[in-house]
């Protein structure tokens, strides 16, 4: 990614630490093929779909035989969007297509996830991670209190009827843990610990900014840290969006994952 600002960067002192600035995304990596064993697409900005193609197939390029690519996507569209959420969002997509009318507004992980497929890689393993996008989070005690509530006379009429089998149920149903559960967890003295939920809400709001509303806001680019100013016309800066997102617990969608280049290269024979 070419670097916007020349200040220098916290590991630029570091021995065997390179840096290479690279102007265009739709120009070729300047290396050689086979030259790395692992490549880190981390948090890539809204480009078109073209771009996109064109920084896999050159992750590719440059990837030894049995290197890995690792990925770390942010998506467009947020998981559980209210109606001020989803005016948001809908309204910074229009503002995008009329900044850069090439961009994709497609979410990114699809993209990438398409691309990896059509680009020969194989042992793809992926997971999504739900970033909260405000700090408090509702807690996972209590909603599993009100389906419980819910269903509570059902439940108990049903146990009489089946005697042991209620048992075996509730040991084999497993409550899966999310993201958003480790962070509203409580600790040894009962208490959640919401500054660690803020902090990480912060930044993925931070992150969503660089990588969308940079497109229309260029102040976006100039961020150089995540405790920088606030941007002045960031969707953010809404406070009823951060507390219905609060209320309904609306998440950033987030692909973390890799893929490995073939050792052996697909041959391609033509039946005479």
């Amino acid at each position: 990614m070419p670097s916007a600002t020349g200040a220098a960067e916290p590991w630029s002192t570091l021995r065997n630490h390179r840096h290479i600035a690279h102007p265009s995304l739709t120009s070729p990596f300047p290396f050689p093929r086979g030259f790395f064993a692992t490549a880190v697409l981390r948090f890539p900005p809204a480009l078109s779909s073209a771009v996109h193609r064109t920084i896999l197939a050159e992750c590719k390029r440059v990837l030894r035989p049995g290197g890995y690519l690792e990925m770390s996507v942010l998506d467009l569209d947020l998981v559980n969007m209210g109606n001020r959420a989803r005016r948001a969002v809908r309204g910074l997509k229009v503002k995008m297509q009329a900044a850069e009318p090439g961009v994709s507004l497609r979410n990114v992980s699809d993209e990438v996830m398409g691309g990896l497929g059509r680009r020969g890689f194989v042992g793809c393993y992926r997971c999504f991670v739900g970033v909260p996008v405000a700090g408090h989070l509702p807690s996972a005690g209590d909603e599993v209190e009100a389906a419980t509530a819910a269903g509570s006379s059902a439940s108990g009429s049903a146990s009489g009827s089946s005697g042991g089998t209620s048992g075996a149920s509730e040991r084999g149903a497993r409550k899966e843990v999310s993201f958003s559960d480790l962070l509203t967890a409580q600790n040894a003295n009962g208490e959640s610990d919401d500054g660690i939920a803020e902090m990480v809400a912060r930044v993925g709001r931070w992150w969503y900014s660089r990588c969308y509303e940079s497109v229309v806001l260029p102040e976006a680019r100039e961020l150089g840290t995540a405790g920088g100013n606030i941007l002045e016309n960031s969707i953010w800066r809404d406070e009823a969006l951060i507390r219905e997102c609060e209320k309904r617990g609306t998440s950033f969608r987030l692909l973390i994952g890799y893929a490995q280049k073939p050792v052996v290269g697909v041959r391609r024979t033509v039946s005479v």
